[in-house]
């Protein structure tokens, strides 16, 4: 019985992950050429094809994901391996990166990520940034969850998974002037609001219009942290989910203005299709929302 040789087995394990023999060369340091070369030598031994190719993509096909998953199990085995004989005999922790737009709430992040901190054997990397590069870092593999209040419109390269909705509240200090009811409280008052044209500040500027509200934008701010700092030290307003200004309210730093009406930040967690992680991953998402019971 002929043995299958395991360089070319990683060569298909990486194109599969990375979704192209492209990101898998950069990944390999290797060319194009010798990855599709090994693949086409490794489909010639075990007498199957493993990917359905077309001009400008490659997918895997039924053969294909089978191997995929077998493949998991096998590298993972091999790093297991490898970490034994490391050190003392500790496993190395396996690095599980998190990526947050900037208008996510630490409050939820944490919420979120909280089983991974107590879990000794994962090493965990969060970063907040622009939700256009967060994606780019998501297809380099850079990170393994993406957080987001606007998930990616009908692309078959990723799993979404809705994790909730946040009411939307009109904020401020407590020494806020503000005349009349709310909204019309809010007119021609000084605003902060987010800088991005993200899904969250779409929904506050469609409710600023249809109640013909006309706020003085005094600043704009990428961070929702900031924006909520910001609030609470200067006499300005701010709209941000309930979860980001739950507990400035608690203690009394910021005040409620009032509740937007039929405006819900909603959260998703997005991940590639194929990640080699992906048991981690799924049983981080299967304890968040078991904690939300």
């Amino acid at each position: 019985m002929q043995r299958i040789n395991l360089n070319k087995l990683y060569y298909f394990f990486v194109v599969a992950t990375e979704g192209s023999i492209k990101k898998a060369s950069e990944k390999l340091h290797l060319t194009q050429p010798t990855i599709s070369g090994q693949i086409k030598q490794l489909e010639e031994e075990m007498g199957v094809t493993v990917f359905k190719r077309s001009h400008r993509k490659i997918e895997l096909n039924v053969k294909g994901r089978q191997l995929f998953k077998r493949c998991e199990k096998l590298f993972a085995m091999a790093d297991e391996i490898q970490n034994s004989l490391q050190g003392l005999g500790r496993p190395e922790r396996m690095s599980i990166n998190i990526g947050a737009v900037q208008s996510m709430s630490n409050s939820f992040i944490f919420n979120f990520s909280m089983n991974l901190w107590k879990n000794e054997m994962i090493k965990i990397s969060i970063s907040q940034g622009r939700q256009d590069e967060l994606f780019k870092q998501l297809d380099l593999g850079k990170i393994d969850i993406l957080l987001t209040d606007a998930p990616p419109a009908g692309s078959k390269r990723y799993k979404v998974t809705t994790l909730g909705g946040d009411k939307l509240l009109a904020v401020s200090h407590p020494k806020f002037e503000k005349s009349g009811r709310f909204p019309d409280c809010l007119n021609d008052q000084p605003y902060v609001g987010f800088s991005n044209a993200g899904r969250l500040q779409q929904e506050i500027n469609f409710f600023f219009d249809s109640e013909n509200i006309h706020p003085e934008l005094i600043g704009e701010v990428d961070d929702i942290t900031l924006i909520r700092v910001i609030a609470q030290s200067t006499k300005c307003f701010t709209v941000i989910p309930y979860n980001a200004a739950k507990e400035a309210l608690k203690s009394g730093e910021l005040i409620k203005l009032g509740e937007i009406p039929d405006a819900t930040s909603m959260l998703y967690a997005v991940v590639p299709k194929y990640s080699p992680k992906e048991k981690v991953i799924r049983q981080v998402i299967k304890d968040f929302f078991i904690r939300k019971r």
